[in-house]
């Protein structure tokens, strides 16, 4: 039996530490806080099917000017992080052109599209509680007409890879699933196989338990560092404590590339900075689905803890939070919606880990054998995170993976 070290104990390396004990490997799991502390507390709470395209596109490029002027832009670029972002956009620029964004869509959309067939398995096998996940789709509202041609390119990646949509005017949206809506609106677009959950916490809690269930163990500690040893084997420095393991799975999120980039491999990932709130007010029971507003860039997810507002990119942000970015969200949803002020019950941010072109990153480090990497899951890491496991499971055994797994390799920004 084979020894794997996975240090990050959020969704992917939850997921992917059970996939790895029920294959039979002893599977231990490191990380710094307690299991599902980082993005995997805070996001949306959305299996995102239709997100079949990156946001690395023409239409994201040509949006990048008012990134630099807008402070109040849903995506914004910190100016004082210009400097050190400088690289990594170029390479997002790069990665943006309308071949590499073709190239890109098909390789995100053969995850994607396998996203919630992961999930059912999760499901009927008992792992994650079906109270906690909901079938009912999810609605994306517009306050203007859309612009014909970049309707005409969304509805083509939809159709092209199969995601049921349905467009509404006005009316049937407040007669149907925003009755308290007060902002004027063009349309919306109602995605019927979108799937979310009640509590993303308890989902890689859930995660993390199953994993335990299935023999793997935790440790609270800080992984500093990787060691190759002349065997083959890997030694993990964590403070005072080293651990020799046949293999690791590197799936720490963000911080992921300073634990590769020492064994030789440089991955250009950066943090993408997201914000969520919570409201104990209005009643979750306002909401019949979760809503994303287009043009506002956030969304609102009626969960078991309340309401969730949660969106917007901040690019180059510093160790502290902007907490503007929160107060943005509470001050769009009281725009849209009537009724009374909002009540906050708390607020978050937390830095997604997200690679130029926008895919994941799933391989075996070419410059460090035994040593694997599983992150850059920008806003997917929810939807992608079963099937991921799955997979990162199939290549540690060396067996076939079930998706081809060469569009994200960790060398292909080299």
């Amino acid at each position: 039996m084979k020894d794997v070290l996975i240090i990050g104990a959020g969704l992917i390396g939850c997921s992917a530490a059970l996939n790895l004990a029920k294959k039979g490997f002893r599977a231990q799991i490191f990380d710094s806080a307690a299991p599902g502390s980082g993005c995997s507390f805070g996001n949306a709470g959305i299996i995102a099917v239709d997100h079949v395209a990156p946001l690395a596109s023409p239409q994201t490029v040509a949006g990048i000017p008012r990134m630099l002027l807008q402070q109040n832009s849903p995506l914004r670029l910190n100016t004082q992080g210009i400097p050190r972002m400088t690289p990594w956009m170029w390479k997002f620029v790069r990665q943006a052109s309308p071949s590499n964004y073709a190239r890109n869509t098909v390789s995100l959309a053969s995850l994607v599209t396998v996203a919630k067939a992961g999930w059912r398995r999760l499901l009927e096998s008992g792992e994650i509680p079906k109270e906690l996940f909901r079938d009912i789709g999810a609605l994306y509202v517009y306050e203007q007409p859309e612009d014909h041609k970049a309707r005409q390119q969304l509805m083509e990646v939809l159709d092209r890879f199969g995601v049921e949509h349905r467009e509404l005017n006005a009316d049937e949206v407040r007669a149907n699933y925003l009755p308290s809506l007060k902002a004027k609106i063009s349309h919306a677009r109602y995605v019927p196989g979108m799937s979310s959950v009640t509590n993303p916490h308890r989902i890689v809690q859930s995660l993390f338990e199953a994993a335990r269930s299935a023999g793997a163990t935790f440790s609270q500690a800080r992984v500093e560092g990787l060691v190759l040893e002349r065997d083959g084997r890997v030694t993990v420095h964590a403070g005072a404590r080293t651990t020799t393991v046949d293999k690791v799975l590197v799936a720490a999120g963000a911080l992921s590339a300073k634990l590769i980039e020492p064994l030789g491999t440089k991955v250009p990932l950066t943090n993408e900075r997201g914000y969520h709130v919570e409201l104990m007010e209005p009643s979750s029971d306002q909401l019949k689905v979760p809503v994303s507003f287009v043009e506002a860039g956030f969304t609102c997810n009626p969960m078991s803890t309340g309401i969730r507002l949660a969106g917007t990119v901040e690019f180059g942000g510093g160790e502290k939070p902007d907490w503007r970015r929160a107060d943005m969200l509470v001050k769009e949803f009281t725009r849209m919606f009537s009724g009374a002020a909002p009540k906050e019950s708390s607020r978050w941010f937390g830095d997604r880990p997200t690679l130029p072109d926008y895919l994941p990153m799933i391989d075996e480090v070419p410059t460090a054998r035994n040593v694997f990497v599983a992150t850059g899951h920008q806003h997917l890491g929810l939807t992608l995170a079963p099937v991921t496991g799955e997979l990162v499971a199939q290549m540690i055994a060396g067996a076939p993976t079930a998706v081809d797994l060469n569009p994200f390799r960790a060398d292909r920004f080299a």
